[in-house]
């Protein structure tokens, strides 16, 4: 299969999934348009994903016609658990930093076109990545292959929150219940040391707070053991980032807050002090919602 593998594997575990209960001697047919907004693929995605189940022996396509032959079993399904596409991860790592290192600010226009030529990716894996990550909410379609930047509101804000807390609060009381001689309790030491380092000259390094506070996030996450919070953690932290930079006014403060708070929680981590951690943690989040709808609006937090 071409660079698009992933994405056509996923769809066709997508199609596969809608026709689970297809009965033998029905009568089904498929549609390229309900597919692919059912998918939030292109229609282009959901005929080359139509041709692999055509190979499969699924359904049968006869010019625009797409009829189920039987039902889906497990060995029809593409094992997707490796990850994704060079070309894919291309795009989405370009376009992340490009957002995190200011250079895409609400109201900013793009075309896809541009975005290949710069990211070196052709259109279509552009136009894929960005159909995907629309529903966001950062990003909005607009005429002639263009999008913009785009702001959220104050209930976005509130349930990327409330998502986030959720999120967090889970995988942290699993890893408190990580043993102690897991490799987790070194890396927090040493991200520890590196949080001091930079709060002892942090008039000048508190712009690294943003790397830290990926690493510091990703760790906690990552003890969920769990493939879909591992999912939205970049499109959470982003999205975060993405709306602290509108205000660029109070960042000297706001960044050591931050970092003060991250030691804190890494201290009654490595002192495996539950209670302590789960204060810190609420502090912490306690923080970055006000910091978040601040950013986003100028809102305040309401009772």
């Amino acid at each position: 299969m071409s660079a698009q593998s992933h994405l056509i594997q996923e769809t066709v575990n997508g199609i596969l999934a809608t026709i689970t209960d297809y009965s033998k001697g029905s009568e089904v047919f498929l549609k390229d348009n309900t597919l692919a907004k059912q998918l939030n693929v292109s229609r282009t995605t959901i005929r080359t994903a139509l041709i692999e189940l055509e190979k499969k022996g699924v359904v049968s396509i006869n010019g625009s016609q797409k009829r189920v032959l039987r039902a889906s079993n497990q060995d029809d399904y593409f094992d997707t658990s490796q990850g994704v596409s060079s070309k894919e991860e291309i795009i989405e790592k370009y376009f992340l930093d490009l957002i995190n290192h200011g250079k895409l600010l609400p109201g900013d226009k793009f075309s896809e076109l541009e975005l290949a030529k710069s990211s070196g990716c052709n259109t279509i894996t552009v136009r894929e990545f960005l159909i995907k990550f629309s529903r966001f909410g950062l990003i909005d379609k607009k005429p002639r292959a263009k999008w913009q930047m785009i702001e959220f509101d104050e209930k976005f804000a509130l349930e990327l929150v409330e998502f986030r807390r959720i999120l967090e609060m889970s995988s942290i009381t699993k890893l408190l219940a990580t043993p102690s001689d897991d490799e987790v309790w070194q890396e927090i030491s040493i991200l520890l040391d590196k949080h001091n380092e930079v709060l002892a000259d942090v008039e000048n390094r508190y712009t690294e707070l943003s790397e830290l506070d990926r690493k510091f996030h990703f760790i906690i996450q990552r003890a969920s053991e769990n493939r879909f919070f591992m999912q939205f953690f970049d499109v959470v932290s982003l999205i975060c980032h993405y709306h602290y930079q509108w205000n660029k006014g109070d960042e000297f403060e706001r960044n050591v807050v931050a970092l003060k708070e991250h030691v804190e929680i890494m201290t009654q981590l490595l002192a495996h002090n539950t209670s302590g951690v789960i204060a810190a943690m609420e502090t912490h989040l306690n923080t970055s919602k006000k910091t978040l709808l601040r950013s986003a609006h100028g809102l305040e937090e309401t009772d």
